[in-house]
């Protein structure tokens, strides 16, 4: 169900989860084109800037951390800007939207300053207020990533690789969900509606730059993962290689014996030594004593 905010020109209009009845409000209460509720309908709807001759349709991909676990993910908003009104849509609630409808609704001097001016105006404020929270992510993140590193040059557990993975899958994640945001704000200038104005460049710029330093600081995690990752790897390996040593060492150790043996073993009459007890027990011996040397050689050598 639509909520409303009285503003000095203009109404703001926010549904923050979509169900049916709410497609009759929006066809009642505005023309937006067809295709716009199309979109609407679309779970899959990606970002995009529609410039109509009274208004601007564009959907926008909010991004969202999920503690529980630990995944970066997006919601889409749809947002119809026209000279005298605003209305933003969630098919699910989004947070930091909701937050901020909840503040201006209570807030006389946040609604006096994000609603006293242009519908243009209202916009930066609201994409402002969203990408500034974005940040929260990157400082989860960043922390995550030193933890991962302390794992790698520490415990290195089968956890830490996991780990490393799935840091990997969110930050790539995460610039594919900034990187067209960053071009709907430069379209968002190029629309030259009357209710966005030249003299807003220099604000849209500023939600623009947000953006940017989210970029560049996801592009650095991620450089660091990949530096992470190739020493996780090195690591990995030379222990695989440590480990296939020692059983190569065994392994010759215990060939001369295991032949021995295995001759035998094969109840054959005659065999030198066959009846000797002392003589079983020396070879014993002596591979006990060759493995044991050779432990202590190898460790000399490391």
């Amino acid at each position: 169900m639509a909520q409303t905010i009285k503003g000095k020109s203009f109404t703001w209009h926010h549904i923050s989860s979509l169900v049916e009845s709410d497609f009759d409000y929006l066809q009642k209460n505005f023309k937006f084109h067809p295709l716009d509720f199309d979109d609407l309908r679309d779970d899959t709807a990606l970002p995009k800037l529609d410039v109509y001759k009274y208004y601007l349709f564009a959907v926008l991909a909010i991004p969202q951390y999920g503690a529980e676990h630990h995944l970066v993910d997006k919601l889409d908003l749809a947002i119809f800007i026209g000279p005298d009104y605003v209305v933003t849509v969630g098919r699910t609630p989004i947070d930091i939207v909701d937050r901020f409808f909840a503040r201006a609704s209570k807030s006389t001097g946040l609604r006096r300053e994000a609603l006293g001016k242009s519908t243009g105006y209202f916009l930066y404020k609201l994409l402002d207020y969203v990408f500034r929270d974005s940040k929260i992510i990157l400082r989860e993140l960043t922390r995550e990533t030193r933890q991962i590193e302390t794992g790698v040059y520490g415990s290195q557990s089968r956890g830490t690789t996991e780990k490393l993975g799935l840091m990997k899958r969110n930050l790539l994640y995460l610039q594919h969900v900034i990187d067209p945001q960053r071009l709907i704000i430069h379209q968002f200038l190029n629309s030259r509606k009357k209710f966005i104005p030249k003299d807003l460049d220099v604000y849209f710029d500023d939600v623009k730059d947000t953006l940017d330093s989210i970029w560049v600081i996801t592009e650095n995690l991620k450089n660091i993962i990949d530096s992470l990752f190739d020493v996780n790897e090195a690591i990995l390996s030379h222990r695989t290689n440590q480990i296939i040593r020692w059983l190569t060492v065994i392994s010759v150790i215990f060939m001369p014996p295991t032949l021995i043996a295995s001759y035998y073993g094969m109840n054959v009459d005659g065999l030198p030594f066959s009846d000797s007890v002392g003589t079983v027990t020396g070879i014993i011996s002596i591979s006990v004593l060759v493995f044991v040397a050779f432990v202590f050689w190898i460790d000399k050598k490391r």
